[in-house]
């Protein structure tokens, strides 16, 4: 790395490491969110969003709460990750930076595990954050926005969203992993959240926890917890497939939901109420 590029994004000190965070994810999310935003509720909103009107109003009253929560949310995390980022840049987690230390396989290998670990723990820390007391006080803030929009994608509290950042940051500590598989993963989290908020779905593999799934975890929040995939959904009995509950601004049809969504939206109809054991 050249020493200017990595005095700008690998200093020494951790107050360095905060504003590397916290700029950085300045940028980031209108980068991501709001190029999503442009495309899909503005460029091409006769295409998607032609038959939701009254959602689409629902998105841009609720656009500058989002806005305030994601600047909190991006200060928070910048404070929580900065001692994380400060121990990485200074060599004291198991992060390397050569190729050629353990090879293309090993890098290879340590996407897999790090899906294989993260899933079911990020699955329970956001399972866990629906919790009555962590969900009205921590997690409500997510979960305020019933009609998810790209602006949802970092609208949280810095406590939640680092709860379910936590295992990637972990296994930095626990196995060597190459600095590149690390920073793909924190920020392809960013980009997978401005995907499932995005409410257009273009993967439809039962496999993947994909945009529908999670906008009806956002209109019936009991179901859908899993991080990239459905696996631990359907291993603890939470998943439920969203086709036809939800509005998705790529079916071509332009299907409304049907009236069965309804009722499944009004078991959690307030989203102050969630009852931890339920599925």
């Amino acid at each position: 790395m050249p020493s200017t590029l990595e005095m700008i994004l690998a200093p020494k000190s951790i107050l360095g490491s905060f504003i590397v965070l916290f700029v950085g994810g300045l940028l980031f999310y209108p980068l991501t969110s709001g190029t999503s935003w442009l495309y899909y509720r503005v460029l091409r909103r006769d295409r998607f969003f032609a038959g939701d009107g009254d959602n689409l109003l629902k998105e841009k009253g609720q656009r500058n709460t989002e806005w305030r929560w994601a600047v909190y949310n991006l200060l928070g995390n910048a404070v929580l990750t900065a001692p994380v980022h400060h121990f990485v840049v200074t060599g004291k987690s198991k992060v390397y930076f050569d190729d050629s230390e353990h090879g293309l396989l090993y890098m290879a290998m340590t996407v897999v595990l790090v899906l294989v670990i993260t899933e079911p723990l990020v699955y329970w820390a956001h399972r866990v954050l629906h919790h009555p007391v962590l969900y009205k006080k921590i997690h409500l803030y997510h979960h305020q926005f019933r009609v998810p929009s790209p602006w949802t994608s970092m609208a949280f509290h810095p406590v939640d969203s680092f709860m379910q950042a936590l295992p990637h940051h972990l296994l930095v500590f626990i196995i060597p992993m190459h600095v590149g598989v690390y920073m793909f993963f924190i920020m392809f989290l960013q980009l997978w959240s401005t995907f499932i908020h995005e409410r257009v779905t273009f993967v439809r593999w039962g496999f993947i926890n994909y945009t529908a799934c999670h906008t009806l975890h956002h209109r019936a929040n009991k179901y859908n917890y899993g991080q990239f995939f459905t696996v631990c959904d359907r291993i603890w009995g939470t998943y439920k497939a969203p086709l036809g509950l939800v509005y998705d601004g790529a079916d071509a049809s332009g299907a409304r939901p049907s009236g069965s969504v309804r009722s499944v939206a009004k078991a959690s109809a307030d989203p102050g109420v969630e009852e931890f054991s339920q599925s």
